[in-house]
């Protein structure tokens, strides 16, 4: 895995190489326990020392997960992009924002099957934890731009709008959730390039 100290997303290919991760290890509610821990996790100390925010060009890619295997790649949509690095980490997610948008791109294990199908009921209890009066409506039909199924729906949390997605992996093994939250006044374009990044999803590795 890269150095903190390094810049931890690349531009298209054939530019620089993609950032790598490490599997998570929920041991209770696959869901909660594993955005939490990306949520809280952040960089080692050393990172502390290094300014927050990072500028992300349109295209750039950000890949969460593993070398090899269980990866989720998403595409950057229109520039103005911020990462902001004490809340990214390249093992579990990232967190982005621009013009009053923020967007959290989350990787998680799904330890059983069965686990695929409790993603949406899994991401509301994440939203609660960290806000009581957090929303998460109906789920939606969802595809990714490369034709994955999965699940949308209305988002509030902390006085901000928006959507959220959940997409699973081919296999059922590892997953990826997307909450592109919006607040007053907040700049539709830059919700809808979020909405086109969390549709961007694309999985490598993982079980067959």
């Amino acid at each position: 895995m890269p150095s903190p100290a390094h810049t931890p997303v690349h531009p298209p290919p054939p530019a620089g190489p993609v950032v790598p991760g490490t599997r998570l290890r929920p041991t209770a509610v696959f869901l909660a326990l594993a955005t939490v821990v990306a949520l809280a996790a952040g960089w080692p100390l050393v990172a502390r020392a290094l300014p927050d925010e990072e500028g992300v060009r349109a295209g750039a890619r950000l890949t969460i997960g593993p070398e090899g295997a269980g990866r989720v790649v998403l595409r950057v949509r229109g520039g103005g992009w911020e990462l902001s690095r004490s809340a990214s980490d390249p093992d579990s997610g990232y967190l982005l924002s621009r013009a009053g948008v923020r967007v959290r791109a989350s990787r998680v294990d799904l330890l059983t099957t069965e686990a695929a199908g409790r993603l949406w009921p899994g991401l509301r209890d994440v939203l609660r934890a960290s806000d009581a009066d957090s929303r998460l409506g109906a789920p939606e039909r969802a595809r990714t731009t490369e034709g994955r199924p999965g699940r949308t729906g209305s988002a509030e949390q902390g006085g901000r709008a928006g959507r959220a997605f959940a997409f699973a992996a081919p296999g059922e093994d590892f997953a990826v959730t997307v909450v592109v939250l919006g607040g007053r006044g907040a700049e539709r374009e830059a919700l809808r390039d979020g909405y086109a990044l969390a549709r961007s999803a694309r999985f490598e590795g993982g079980a067959a």
